[in-house]
């Protein structure tokens, strides 16, 4: 019933966004800009008419009905009622066009269009041309702003259908269980922890300079009219090299083996051990006034392996991902974790912060899981089967037998190689297709579509009591006051 769910709140959104799309009641331009406008947009419609029905559109960014050459995330998005005419709202709206323009790129690559290059460089064209004739309009910007929002990630009917009030008190009590076994697990000494086999330390292979001034490149960049650091991808492959952990893994089997996800030749997920990356995003949060930089770092395997008769939470492909906040001067100033399903969030603040009060019946708390972090590199100790994140460590203090992983971009993840061509790892749905859990035949009724499933950046539903998503905008300050600087 989960998966049936999911699937028709999916399509209906994507019928409901091509609707509005192509009539969108956009408010009126005069007939020589509209007549302007008119091939370009044909060319969006018929170009999105053909991705649609090829069933290669992307996920990770929202769409904005009216507008076929923008799209949002949440950080984006956030800036919608701030920003008033002028270099504010241009640096905004180019942004959204960026964002559309990657989407794009995958997209047409996965369509298999043999003029996908020309096809990219005209929706980048007809995008400038459509802002500049239609953003022109004072009532076009600000439709345009009243337009801009991401859907959240929970289905309403699911929640109704499953008599959410009355099962919130099971759900509650189910992650105080799962908090206390973790509380549990970080009490024991680290000598103590247990392993299957051998313990591997997978340790970066590195490309950039790291011993150059990342941090203060970071510091002194320049900033746009949103107040966003402009930084060029030089400084951002040396801070992600810079920050980037030792996944210090209990290894029992090729399961837990990290690897390049790849499509088998009957169109499952798996994953490459021979290959062994961690994927890396590079965005942006916001804090108090304070536009922080973030790292992101992504770590897969081939499954979680059942560990009893009818496992609910054994499936195809398991992760985890770790994130780095950094403060305006580069220094790390909270990390936080999730598994690609939106799953087990814990917290590690770098800094000292004040907590704020959180949780309560009708909001799921996140986990704190261990007091202190030392300070980096660091090591992340990985449990065995599970790749739950067992401990934060000095990256001195992991032993093992040592190798190297390769960092790629996270859209590498988008165009996977494919019998076909390419195939994006997420569908138009923001799941990976194939690795459901049994979980889901109860968890459905929280609104999760799919829970315990993979999904796609941006999709990343993380409670199952109250809403919260792993991209939220202003998520540092759900859990701490906005500290002196951020003001």
């Amino acid at each position: 019933m989960g998966k049936s769910l999911g699937y028709l709140r999916t399509t209906c959104a994507t019928a409901l966004a091509a609707v509005l799309g192509a009539c969108a009641n956009l408010p009126p331009l005069n007939e020589d800009t509209a007549q302007a406008a008119r091939p370009c947009r044909a060319f969006f419609a018929q170009l999105d008419d053909r991705i649609a029905a090829a069933g290669v559109g992307d996920a990770g960014y929202a769409r904005i009905p009216g507008y076929p050459y923008l799209r949002a995330d949440r950080f984006l998005a956030s800036f919608a009622h701030e920003v008033a005419d002028g270099r504010a709202f241009d640096a905004w709206v180019d942004g959204l066009r960026l964002r559309d323009l990657e989407a794009r790129r995958a997209e047409l690559r996965n369509l298999g269009a043999a003029d996908a290059d020309a096809l990219l460089a005209r929706s980048a064209a007809c995008g400038a041309e459509l802002a500049q004739l239609e953003l022109a309009s004072p009532a076009r910007r600000a439709d345009l702003r009243a337009r801009v929002r991401v859907p959240d990630d929970y289905a309403w009917t699911a929640r109704v259908l499953g008599f959410y009030p009355a099962a919130v008190p099971f759900l509650n009590l189910g992650i105080r269980r799962y908090h206390a076994a973790v509380r549990r697990d970080y009490a024991r000494p680290l000598a103590t922890l247990d392993s299957p086999g051998p313990l591997m330390v997978w340790v970066p292979a590195r490309t950039a300079d790291t011993a150059d001034d990342a941090d203060g490149a970071l510091a002194a960049a320049p900033r746009d009219a949103l107040g966003i650091p402009q930084l060029d991808a030089q400084v951002w492959r040396r801070l992600v090299e810079r920050h980037a952990p030792v996944w210090w893994i209990e290894t029992g089997g090729d399961y837990d083996r990290p690897g390049a996800p790849r499509w088998d030749r009957h169109g499952r997920p798996g994953v490459d051990p021979a290959h062994p990356v961690v994927y890396y995003r590079t965005d942006y949060t916001r804090l108090g006034k304070a536009v922080l930089p973030t790292l992101s770092y992504i770590v897969w395997f081939s499954e979680r392996p059942p560990q009893k008769t009818l496992d609910p939470y054994a499936g195809a492909l398991d992760g985890l991902i770790w994130r780095v906040v950094l403060d305006p001067w580069g220094q790390p100033l909270v990390y936080d974790s999730i598994h690609p399903c939106g799953c087990y969030r814990y917290f590690f603040p770098a800094q000292a912060l004040q907590r704020q009060a959180q949780g309560g019946f009708w909001q799921e708390p996140v986990l704190f899981p261990q007091a202190d972090v030392p300070p980096p590199p660091l090591a992340l100790r990985i449990q065995s089967q599970t790749h739950a994140l067992r401990r934060v460590v000095a990256a001195a203090q992991a032993q093992g037998e040592r190798r190297h992983y390769v960092l790629q971009p996270y859209a590498a993840l988008l165009t996977l190689p494919h019998e076909a061509g390419s195939r994006s790892l997420f569908g138009p749905d923001g799941l990976v297709a194939g690795t459901e859990r049994g979980e889901r035949w109860w968890l459905w009724v929280a609104g999760v579509p799919e829970p315990g499933a993979m999904r796609q950046w941006g999709r990343h539903a993380t409670a199952f009591v109250g809403r919260s998503h792993f991209d939220d905008v202003r998520f540092l300050e759900q859990q701490f006051a906005v500290p002196e600087w951020a003001r």
